[in-house]
């Protein structure tokens, strides 16, 4: 019965499960065995082998009693106000769930803080996504700024605070891998300049504007290509966010493995229409003439 158990248990190793999907198997193989051993102990007694059985008995409540808080806790999702053990191990081991919480509060806080950063002050209705491509040089300069932001501490990279456990409960949800660069981070500085030469709009970041570098170009603004909007519009950066990079999919056994990839840009264009700002121009003239 107990080899039986144990190759469900390793077993599942080689899955990979939700981890709270798991943690009810397991509470479930659990219980299995506790009626093997309930059924042990009936023999034992029964037989009048009382030492044997008094031990086994002992075990038998030791193991119920935590089956059942692991059924309330993973079934139920809540505990169990028969817990007592629950808070004297947090006093020995100085774990505490809550100091989690907490820190992920002040994670989420932060990366608000980040994401509302902008290159000045536009309203929603003047600022439209841009698609961003990045050639070798440009992925070249940034990977290397990214490298000095993160190692300035201007740039996090922790995977958001997750564990292995929440990086692969992440990645069967999404299919996705999960990115070691912190979500929403914004460059110190960063611009956006009319290459006329190469007939581009360029993305330039750096740590300030005397070490920009070029990291990317803007290749439709909306649905719009970037030349028919700039024609049209007066175009400005006003934010822009660094993702992708080094990642991590689940490998075995609740493991997870560190693959690397391109960094990308995601960039938002605050807008102005040439026409109305020259005619506006013209109306400030005319009143100092």
């Amino acid at each position: 019965m107990f080899s039986f158990l144990d190759m469900i248990n390793h077993s599942l190793g080689y899955f990979n499960i939700n981890t709270k999907l798991k943690n009810k198997i397991y509470t479930v193989v659990a219980l299995l065995g506790d009626f093997y051993l309930i059924y042990v102990t009936y023999r034992l007694l029964a037989n009048h082998v009382w030492m044997r059985g008094l031990l086994y008995c002992l075990a038998v409540i030791a193991i119920t009693y935590y089956v059942y808080l692991n059924a309330v806790y993973y079934f139920l999702n809540r505990t169990s106000r028969f817990d007592v053990l629950s808070p004297w191990l947090v006093k020995i081991t100085g774990y505490d769930q809550s100091n989690e919480n907490r820190g992920q509060m002040r994670a989420d806080r932060a990366a608000a803080m980040i994401s509302n950063q902008a290159n000045g002050y536009f309203t929603d209705s003047n600022l439209i996504s841009a698609d961003v491509s990045i050639d070798r040089e440009e992925q070249y300069n940034l990977r290397h700024l990214v490298d000095q932001l993160v190692e300035e501490g201007i740039f996090t990279a922790d995977y958001n605070g997750k564990d292995a456990s929440a990086i692969i409960d992440e990645y069967n949800q999404t299919h996705q891998p999960v990115n070691a660069l912190n979500d929403h981070q914004t460059p110190p500085y960063f611009d956006l300049v009319n290459d006329e030469f190469g007939h581009r709009l360029e993305i330039y970041a750096g740590l300030n504007q005397m070490e920009r570098v070029r990291v990317g170009h803007i290749t439709k603004v909306g649905l719009t290509d970037v030349h028919a909007a700039h024609e049209k519009y007066r175009l400005y950066l006003a934010n822009v966010f660094v993702t992708g990079g080094p990642h991590k999919i689940p490998g075995r056994r609740g493991t997870t493995i560190l693959t690397d990839g391109d960094f990308g840009l995601v960039a938002h264009v605050a807008y102005k229409n040439r026409e109305s700002q020259d005619a506006v121009g013209q109306q400030r003239r005319n009143l100092y003439q």
